[in-house]
């Protein structure tokens, strides 16, 4: 089973959560995971993306919202036949206190509804501790969120697995 995940990390920070999460989705057996940063000049494998059964999406905040890079890729790359797989999304932030991490993944969510994803982040629904809209981390608490993204990236795969498998 394939997951990407697709994100955008200019200072590495969103590129080591993305790196957790796949520790995550590898940790549950006959998982593949591919790993793409739109920082890059390509664009995502696309044979592998829509091979994919889930579809992680990640973000770096600016001002309460996600970056204009992930907006560009949701704007220009209508071809990608996302439909039907899992959604998920985490962000990145510099400060904790503007909440703009959570309305970032919020705006990824709209943009992965219209692509007919089926969104999931596991909730309540797997126990504490809670993941409820997807991982949100602060720049300078990152080494404190390592287990969290791991358990994001695990629980993600567990659910794939169940619903293609």
């Amino acid at each position: 089973m394939k997951i990407s995940i697709i994100y955008y990390s200019e200072t590495d920070t969103t590129k080591q959560v993305a790196e957790w999460i796949a520790e995550g989705i590898k940790s549950v057996q006959g998982t593949e995971v591919g790993l793409f940063n739109l920082k890059d000049d390509e664009a995502p494998d696309r044979p592998f993306v829509e091979a994919s059964s889930a579809v992680i999406f990640g973000t770096p905040t600016y001002v309460a919202n996600m970056c204009w890079q992930m907006k560009k890729f949701f704007d220009t790359h209508l071809e990608y036949n996302l439909a039907g797989r899992i959604g998920s999304a985490f962000s990145t932030e510099g400060s904790p206190h503007g909440g703009g991490g959570e309305l970032a993944i919020m705006t990824l969510i709209n943009h992965m509804l219209v692509k007919g994803m089926l969104i999931y982040s596991s909730g309540s629904g797997c126990g504490r501790p809670f993941i409820h809209i997807g991982p949100t981390v602060v720049r300078t608490q990152i080494a404190e969120r390592e287990e969290i993204c791991n358990l994001f990236g695990k629980r993600i795969a567990e659910k794939a697995k169940e619903l293609f498998n």
